[in-house]
């Protein structure tokens, strides 16, 4: 198991050691219900929080099942240390960007990563190949971004990987919201001239949150 899955048999483990039920252990660690009630009913789509891990282990720190409670450390078969995510079949533009007609292909990416430090499974991130030099000081050209595919909102500015529908291709760029509906797209490298997009034109995909690159 590495996804929502071990949340579930975490806290109905938990449930059974300390005799709560979900609502309480969330009131005893001031969290909202639903925060545990979803992932005890196996109806959560992405996995607890590390701040909620942490304050049900100071809440309840004889449970011996903190002990597994990390995913990456149930099996010591070297062959788990790794998940398989999807490459973007094409690279995405820092400048001009790529149209997505190239193969399917697989990336791995390591485990603790993926389902320990960003709570994830793999089919929510994509990997993207980053060509050109419009992010930089934040991207460089080469860059390899792992990108969450739940984050689309732009609430949190920053950047995004996009389908730019005005141009047919993906793109790296900064997004923020702006008047009237519209998406402000803009680079970090000033050299690049801002533009205002339609989000019925311009799509997120999500957010970059891991960056590997070459020294």
């Amino acid at each position: 198991m590495e996804g929502p899955e071990v949340d579930t048999e975490l806290l109905k483990a938990l449930s059974r050691f300390s005799g709560d039920a979900p609502t309480a252990m969330a009131r005893r660690i001031g969290a909202h219900p639903s925060t545990l009630n979803r992932p005890y009913s196996g109806k959560a789509t992405t996995r607890l929080g590390r701040s909620t891990i942490d304050k049900l282990k100071a809440a309840y720190p004889d449970f011996p099942g903190w002990k597994n409670e990390e995913p990456d450390q149930i099996a010591a078969d070297p062959q788990l240390a790794y998940v398989e995510v999807r490459v973007l079949p094409t690279f995405a533009g820092a400048g001009g960007g790529g149209t997505g007609d190239d193969d399917e292909m697989m990336g791995l990416v390591p485990r603790s990563l993926v389902v320990d430090r960003l709570r994830g499974r793999p089919e929510d991130f994509l990997l993207i190949n980053l060509r050109g030099d419009s992010m930089e000081p934040d991207f460089f050209h080469d860059d390899q971004l792992l990108v969450d595919t739940r984050d689309r909102s732009p609430a949190q500015p920053g950047p995004f990987a996009l389908w730019d529908g005005d141009f047919e291709e993906y793109v790296v760029k900064n997004v923020e919201r702006a008047d009237e509906g519209m998406l402000r797209i803009f680079s970090s490298n000033p050299k690049y001239s801002p533009k205002l997009s339609d989000p019925e034109i311009t799509r997120i995909i999500g957010r970059p949150v891991w960056c590997g690159r070459h020294l």
